[in-house]
């Protein structure tokens, strides 16, 4: 039986990294496994993830650590990014990030009775879960590699909500392949299974025309209500269906 392994855990410039022997790499539950090409990759050759050293490809497609350098990362997270970890990686143990900790700890043990259990559905390997947005159901790709959230539609509130969508500025933001955007902003509260938070989400229609609504999804959510909480991810297996644990407090 494979040993439960540690790793340092980040959450540095609205994204959220770990350190392997290799370097620092972005965490990025939404970049799938396609067309047999894995989703991970980097430029040290090699990911040292959960005791297991994975072979890595320089690019994923047309991606690769240089197509991310609209984010800025080296210089925003004080070193330089070796690479992206992908589904293919993510998708084959339990992973506990443990953000107040700062670890990530794959093969953790279970999670605590009381933890919100949170269904999961993998499209394309992808995680999507069920929330409330704002007061309208959602279903939203659980994106770890996102800064903000997006929705597929420009938000509106749903009265007489007592939290109604608050317009937030705009921000700019980077996609590889839609390269830079500016987008409006709304602060909107979530709600997963009781899990509540509020998240900053973008509209932007090429996004949502060409990545979102292909598959079928009403939005997608970043990372920026995991710093705070501990989270255990579980990827689907024989026997268990992919699902989210979130501890109380």
């Amino acid at each position: 039986m494979a040993m439960q392994h540690t790793h340092r855990l980040v959450y540095l410039a609205r994204h959220m990294f770990i350190d392997l022997p290799e370097g620092r790499f972005l965490v990025d539950t939404g970049c799938p496994v396609s067309f047999g090409s894995p989703g991970s990759f980097g430029s040290t050759g090699t990911a040292s993830y959960g005791g297991t050293t994975h072979q890595l490809p320089r690019s994923y497609g047309s991606l690769t650590i240089e197509s991310l350098a609209g984010l800025d990362l080296d210089a925003r997270i004080g070193q330089r990014c070796a690479g992206l970890i992908g589904m293919d990686i993510l998708g084959r143990d339990p992973v506990l990030w443990d953000g107040p900790r700062g670890r990530a700890v794959v093969r953790p043990s279970p999670a605590p009775a009381g933890a919100v259990r949170i269904p999961v559905q993998e499209v394309q390997t992808i995680p999507v879960i069920e929330v409330t947005v704002a007061g309208r159901s959602a279903r939203c790709i659980f994106d770890t590699g996102a800064q903000y959230g997006f929705l597929t539609e420009q938000p509106v509130s749903d009265p007489p909500l007592s939290d109604p969508a608050l317009e937030d500025g705009e921000f700019d933001d980077f996609h590889p392949i839609l390269l830079g955007f500016r987008s409006k902003a709304w602060k909107l509260p979530v709600d997963a299974q009781g899990v509540r938070f509020r998240e900053r989400f973008g509209f932007h229609e090429p996004l949502s025309s060409s990545m979102l609504r292909p598959f079928g999804v009403d939005g997608l959510i970043g990372c920026s209500w995991l710093p705070t909480r501990r989270v255990w991810f579980v990827p689907s297996a024989p026997s268990i269906e992919s699902c989210l644990f979130v501890a109380a407090g």
